[in-house]
């Protein structure tokens, strides 16, 4: 009784309306999936763009000196590759030398795209090509130099064990 009292002194609890969970993790489901959707839309649609570029430069060419050209720049690319490979199992002990690396590689890939770029406006100057070539050329070589020294610097580490002493 005195509850009952107490009770009907209390002001009146004003009651939220519940929103259903459903619908709204329906709503947000449906945002990602329209969002995913147009996002691999656009890489599917850049990927065939740059698809289309690379086949259209990659038709049969003009001149003897282009078709050696691109001959050469498979060979370098896949030995340029392995060397990267081979190098990136010491970036772990030596991260400094290999971003500077990378940014020095990133420096002659712009250089070599002017070149390219020349090489388009020239009409297979010979010249040009000797100087993509060269650029490759020196790519290797810095490859070669660097996996030669961290080679040397790992044995070196070897070769020093610690020397240990019995008390």
């Amino acid at each position: 009784m005195a509850w009952d009292f107490i009770g009907n002194e209390l002001p009146a609890l004003k009651q939220k309306p519940v929103r259903n969970l459903w619908s709204f993790a329906w709503k947000v489901a449906a945002a990602i999936l329209i969002f995913s959707s147009a996002w691999l839309l656009n890489d599917y649609m850049d990927m065939k763009k740059t698809s289309d570029k690379h086949i259209s430069n990659t038709e049969p060419a003009a001149s003897p000196e282009l078709t050696e050209l691109s001959e050469a720049e498979a060979y370098y690319t896949s030995q340029i590759s392995s060397k990267q490979a081979e190098l990136a199992q010491y970036a772990r002990q030596h991260p400094d030398i290999i971003e500077d690396l990378k940014k020095e590689f990133t420096e002659m890939d712009k250089s070599k795209a002017e070149l390219k770029k020349d090489l388009a406006e020239s009409n297979a100057d010979e010249k040009v090509i000797e100087a993509i070539i060269l650029s490759y050329r020196v790519k290797l070589e810095i490859l070669d130099q660097m996996l030669t020294e961290l080679r040397k610097s790992k044995q070196s580490n070897q070769n020093q064990k610690p020397v240990e002493t019995k008390l």
